[in-house]
């Protein structure tokens, strides 16, 4: 990737000047020109190398840019785990590289598992149950009576009732940002290494690993976010 970030460095028709004329031009007069930066490798920094596990991601959309939070929903305590804020051109770019690793990855692993569902009651069944419908429990005889209706399908969580389970430390509130998502991937897992593209080094501001069942419900999550005219959105995978 060629980067090309805003930088302070002489140019050529500057290099011509004498020297009374750069004195003449003092602090009021900044230098200008232009650094062409080839993106070869990104830095690491120590407090993101081992990266974080999440299992669900929030995505909340703006005119500007795109907020993803990372969330870890397991035992006691749900809380979100990274925060990466990327401008909505990139997350776009991100959408089709992680469409683009899916396709490499089942081409060399097979489909992409899914996430494991309940099993329903009607399954536990067997089969020899299946052939024989008097082994059912017998039906009531009165299937109008509201005891025996269908209980309406729930309705979809609201956003302030998800936040209100989340916990978010102060220190994550305004999140890291990113200008370049670096997708790699093993037969379980994706890793997600979100990056800040300026000169003089490239940097990763954010790890994240995602188990493979995680990764599909992600990209529709994110194309149902961008698909939209520019506004206030939300979306949970």
């Amino acid at each position: 990737m060629s980067e090309h970030p805003e930088g302070f460095t002489p140019s050529d028709d500057d290099s011509e000047n004498s020297d009374d004329e750069a004195a003449n031009m003092g602090e009021s007069q900044p230098v200008q020109g232009q650094v062409r930066h080839n993106n070869i490798s990104a830095r690491v920094p120590d407090s993101v190398g081992q990266g974080v596990l999440s299992n669900g991601v929030m995505i909340l959309t703006g005119k500007f840019e795109i907020v993803l939070d990372f969330a870890l929903r397991m035992g006691e305590q749900q809380r979100i785990v990274a925060r990466c804020i990327l401008p909505r051109a990139v997350a776009q770019q991100f959408t089709g590289a992680l469409r683009e690793n899916m396709r490499i990855y089942e081409a060399r692993f097979g489909p992409l598992p899914t996430v494991p569902r309940p099993i329903t009651n009607e399954s536990e069944y067997s089969l020899d149950e299946e052939e024989n419908p008097e082994s059912r429990p017998e039906e009531s005889s009165a299937p109008n009576h509201p005891e025996n209706q269908l209980a309406p399908p729930p309705e979809p969580p609201n956003i302030q009732d998800i936040y209100d389970e989340l916990k978010i430390s102060d220190e994550m509130m305004s999140g890291s940002y990113s200008n370049a998502v670096l997708i790699r991937h093993s037969g379980t897992e994706f890793c997600l290494d979100f990056i800040t593209n300026f000169f003089p080094r490239s940097a990763v501001s954010a790890r994240v690993f995602l188990a493979a069942p995680h990764v599909k419900p992600l990209l529709n999550s994110l194309e149902r976010s961008l698909e939209p005219p520019p506004g206030t959105s939300q979306e949970f995978a």
